[in-house]
């Protein structure tokens, strides 16, 4: 891809909320002030952005290279601001279970997985993706505090690389399914092990609901990376380290299921819109799999390579 790549995000400063167009790894711009902003659909929100994808695109790069020939005029550095979600409000977040081969395996070592019956050990010709919906008011910054609920002693980390919707659709097949694709971000699907196996009703299983949408738990960003500066999603490092402690160390070339496949399964039962968020599975080395969870003053860190680094800290829940 020619041009000057860029990033996308969502940014607040002063209790103003902004969506800025990134240069670099820290100069961000108010889309509202760079230059040619009047022929994008929208200027105030990355979502609305998404709504037009392809035609806001090609402006968006021809606003990167006026940028970077002028010197990037009016430019603000990323740690004055707070780094919000970039998608803020996406209609359906759709997340894969147990979707790298060595997840699955210390997933079925921890018990996470009924006792009898057969197994799933990720032999995808006798299966399908499997995925679930978690609330959009899960989003949190990629530098937001994460408060554990009252109560709870087994809050889990899940790195993994997200994707959003641009063009919609329903019955994508794979082949094509990148052409539905406007980026890539860094994302952790946070999880409450106590809660997601329901002790009062042990034979419907996952409880998705308590054990994965509690405010917060789902931090994401700091970047929506356009697909177009991210030319191979399926060879990218995974890495999340706990107060400095490398815990994840995985490569997107594990997926078992890959994001075109999953977006063929979900856009088989309903249509895909704009601004739908797939979070697209996890590597191994999560807390379940050694009984090691997170607790109040914990730093996680989490990173897919060329999509950026998010720095989330643990924090009691204050009621």
């Amino acid at each position: 891809m020619s041009g000057t790549p860029f990033k996308l995000g969502t940014f607040a400063k002063a209790g103003t909320v902004f969506a800025g167009i990134v240069l670099g790894d820290d100069d961000v711009i108010n889309l509202k002030a760079a230059p040619n902003a009047v022929a994008l659909s929208g200027t105030d929100s990355v979502d609305g952005l998404l709504a037009d994808w392809d035609a806001n695109f090609a402006v968006l790069q021809k606003m990167s290279d006026m940028l970077e020939k002028e010197g990037r005029p009016g430019a603000v550095k990323l740690t004055s601001l707070r780094v919000l979600s970039p998608v803020r409000r996406p209609g359906k977040m759709f997340y894969a279970a147990q979707n790298f081969q060595e997840h699955v395996d210390e997933m079925l070592r921890a018990g996470m997985t009924p006792a009898g019956g057969p197994k799933f050990t990720g032999e995808k010709s006798t299966s399908e993706p499997y995925l679930f919906l978690k609330a959009p008011s899960t989003l949190a910054g990629a530098y937001d505090d994460i408060a554990i609920p009252t109560g709870l002693k087994k809050i889990d980390w899940e790195a993994e690389i997200a994707l959003v919707i641009g063009r919609p659709g329903k019955h994508i097949k794979t082949a094509r399914a990148l052409d539905h694709v406007a980026g890539f971000m860094t994302t952790n699907d946070v999880s409450a092990r106590d809660l997601q196996i329901r002790a009062d009703r042990p034979g419907l299983r996952s409880d998705w609901l308590n054990g994965k949408s509690h405010d917060n738990f789902a931090p994401t960003g700091p970047f929506l990376v356009p697909r177009a500066f991210v030319p191979d999603h399926k060879h990218l490092f995974i890495r999340l380290t706990v107060n400095g402690e490398v815990k994840q160390n995985g490569n997107t070339s594990q997926f078992i299921f890959t994001p075109e496949e999953q977006i063929e399964y979900a856009s088989n039962i309903l249509s895909l819109e704009s601004g739908d968020f797939f979070s697209c599975g996890t590597c191994g080395g999560v807390g379940q799999g050694t009984n090691t969870f997170l607790k109040a003053g914990d730093v996680m860190e989490t990173e897919i390579e060329s999509l950026g680094k998010m720095r989330n800290r643990f924090v009691a829940e204050t009621q």
